[in-house]
């Protein structure tokens, strides 16, 4: 609700599948390194994939993915970082800030906990009684409704102009990210 900074330690391919608001995506492995440990992982068990994730994201590599999060620890030191589940990844990514001198705290069951959270939001919204501002096409509908403490624009949310003129530039975001923004719209009112 405070639209607190998160760091996202998930790949990239999952950060695009659906993030928060606020997150900024600073993986501990790339798509590829993930794919590789994943399969190792599936192939001969945790331990071997621990060792294999090690050996792809050590020295220099390592190094660059610390630097990218402590220096955004140090312009969002009131923020959080989490992985999937809270588990391994961001773990592993506390672990070495902590290493290079920076302790930042972890979301307990990540983005999986998270996300539950925010579709049992929707689920309870769903049972409010809502209003609806409807008119023809120019006659100030957005204005009214951001005028409004109360009023949630769809649309803008949806990086959408409405059936008349269509998505804005920039693209739509996804639609994870449209309802993970919607519901922590809905928990601030």
């Amino acid at each position: 609700l405070a639209d607190t900074p998160m760091i996202d330690t998930r790949s990239p391919a999952e950060f695009a599948q659906g993030a928060f608001p606020h997150a900024v995506s600073l993986p501990l492995m790339d798509d590829e390194e993930r794919a590789q440990v994943g399969l190792c992982y599936k192939r001969y068990g945790q331990e071997a994939a621990i060792a294999l994730g090690h050996a792809l994201v050590r020295g220099k590599v390592k190094d660059s993915r610390v630097r990218a999060w402590r220096d955004f620890a140090e312009r969002h030191p009131d923020g959080f970082l989490y992985c999937y589940r809270g588990g391994l990844r961001s773990q592993i990514s506390q672990r070495w800030m902590a290493e290079s001198g920076c302790d930042y705290p972890r979301i307990i069951g990540g983005y999986k906990a998270m996300r539950q959270f925010l579709l049992e939001t929707l689920q309870h919204a769903a049972k409010r009684r809502f209003l609806i501002i409807s008119g023809q096409t120019g006659c100030a509908k957005t204005r009214l409704l951001n005028s409004h403490p109360n009023g949630i624009d769809l649309e803008g949310m949806a990086n959408h102009r409405g059936s008349a003129f269509g998505k804005r530039l920039g693209g739509q975001p996804c639609q994870i990210d449209f309802e993970n923004a919607l519901a922590v719209a809905l928990l601030k009112h």
